[in-house]
Formats: C-alpha cells, sequence, structure tokens
C-alpha cells in the first residue's frame, strides 16, 4: 500500500478568547488507504479539513493521535530515506515560484536541492515539453507567465524527481475554466505516463470525478463515504449525495 492514513485526530486551539483552552477539532478520526499507481479524489466543502489532511501527510504538521505510513513506514521516516519522491502542487502558484528565477531554475530546483550535477539542462527542457510548453518559455520569469502556464512550470517542478506519490492540493482552483480544463488532461495524461499515485484534493467534484478512479467524501474532518467513480449513483451519504446531485444529474 502506497498511503495508509490509521484513526487520525488533530485540534487547534480556538482563537479570540485566551483565557479559555478551547479546541477546534479539525480532523477527526480519518482512516483510508491508496494503493500504488491509484489516483484518489478527496472533495469536500470549505472548512472539511482537506488542506489540513493534505498538511499531515506531507509531513509539515503532526497529527494528535493516529498513524500515517507510507509503504509501510511513518511519514517523517519515510521522506528522510525517499527525498524528492512525495511532491506537491498547491494553489497559490504565484508564491510557489521565486520570481527571481527563470522558469528554467524553477523548475530544475528540486534536481539542484537533491544533489544532481549532469543533465540538468537537458531534463528541464524535457520536462517542459513534457507539460506542454515552449522551450523559449525557459528563459522568462515567472510574472512573464500566464496563470496556467505557471501551474504547468509548478507540476513540471513537483515531477522532475519523478515522484512517487503527487499531492495536488486544490491546484486547478485559481485557474480559469477553459485553463482547468487543459491542466486536467496534462495531469490525466502524467498519471498514465508516469505511473504516479496521486491524491486530488479540491472541492471541484466534476475534476475529480473527470481524473480520480476513487473518491472520498470529507465533512467536519471525517471521512463520511468513499466510492469508485464509476459508481457514483451507488452513494448513500446524504451530504455526498447534495454534493453530487449538485453537479451531476444521474437518470433515474
Amino acid at each position: 500500500m502506497m498511503l495508509e492514513v490509521k484513526n487520525v485526530y488533530i485540534s487547534y486551539k480556538k482563537t479570540g478568547n485566551r483565557f479559555k483552552k478551547e479546541k477546534l477539532n479539525v480532523i477527526n478520526g480519518v482512516s483510508f488507504s491508496i494503493r500504488a499507481g491509484e489516483c484518489v479524489g478527496l472533495v469536500g466543502e470549505s472548512g472539511s479539513g482537506k488542506s489540513t489532511l493534505s498538511r499531515l501527510i506531507l509531513g509539515i504538521e503532526k497529527a494528535d493521535q493516529g498513524s500515517i505510513l507510507i509503504e509501510g513506514k511513518e511519514v517523517s521516516n519515510w521522506i528522510k530515506a525517499n527525498k524528492g519522491q512525495m511532491s506537491v502542487v498547491f494553489q497559490d502558484y504565484t508564491s510557489s515560484a521565486n520570481p527571481r528565477y527563470k522558469v528554467s531554475d524553477v523548475i530544475g530546483e528540486l534536481l539542484h536541492a537533491f544533489g544532481k550535477k549532469e543533465g540538468i539542462k537537458d531534463k528541464v527542457e524535457s520536462l517542459i515539453e513534457k507539460v506542454g510548453l515552449p522551450l523559449s518559455i525557459a528563459s522568462r520569469y515567472p510574472h512573464e507567465l500566464s496563470g496556467g502556464q505557471l501551474q504547468r512550470v509548478c507540476i513540471a517542478r513537483a515531477i522532475s524527481a519523478n515522484p512517487k506519490l503527487l499531492v495536488l492540493d486544490e491546484a486547478i482552483s485559481s485557474l480559469d475554466v477553459s485553463t482547468q480544463s487543459q491542466i486536467m488532461e496534462l495531469i490525466y495524461n502524467l498519471k498514465d505516463s508516469m505511473n504516479m499515485t496521486i491524491l486530488f484534493i479540491a472541492h471541484d467534484l466534476q475534476a475529480v470525478t473527470h481524473l480520480c478512479d476513487r473518491v472520498m467524501f470529507l465533512q467536519n474532518g471525517q471521512i463520511i463515504e468513499q466510492v469508485a467513480s464509476s459508481n457514483l449513483s451507488e452513494v448513500q451519504n446524504e451530504y455526498a449525495q447534495r454534493l453530487l446531485h449538485s453537479v451531476i444529474q444521474f437518470n433515474a
């Protein structure tokens, strides 16, 4: 199993009253697993805990209870032993790229960080072509690119070290509809060609169902239902049904 999340909890202190020690429960006993090569979508409304869960999986935060395992190892230990093998693309592409770097430097950033010495120029050019951009873009700066182009650059950087696990945290939500479609098609093609395991976190259910093998619904920090994308009409939970019927009309 590539990723296993087992009975994970996390809470934060409530702000606004320094005299009370109340806590806000954000993730409440979440458990799920993702097989190697699988693409799984995590959907839920704003405030449901999606981004908090992604930070736990990425090792940015630590759970209060429970465990997160990658290939059977605790996440922080796995990351140390497998540098560059888990990568992420965030929603805010404008702050994800150093504005002082040229595109070639942005894409090659991880390769340099992980000690690659030779062939970086050729690798970067290959990545630029893989994400559907012209090679001429290599000498430009982030502010000279459109939103879609810059997010492609961020994706190129994310896949530069051939990661086993790719987390897409609202990676298309800041883009316009036509650009979203192009980025989704890019991710779909990369998923097949690179055999990556992908966790696609989004509030856009249509994007998730188009891209993913399986969909998990998160509400109030809990996974309330999960189902294969091909069996969405079989969803039983009322909240999940409401999300589905807001974007998809099923035939009776």
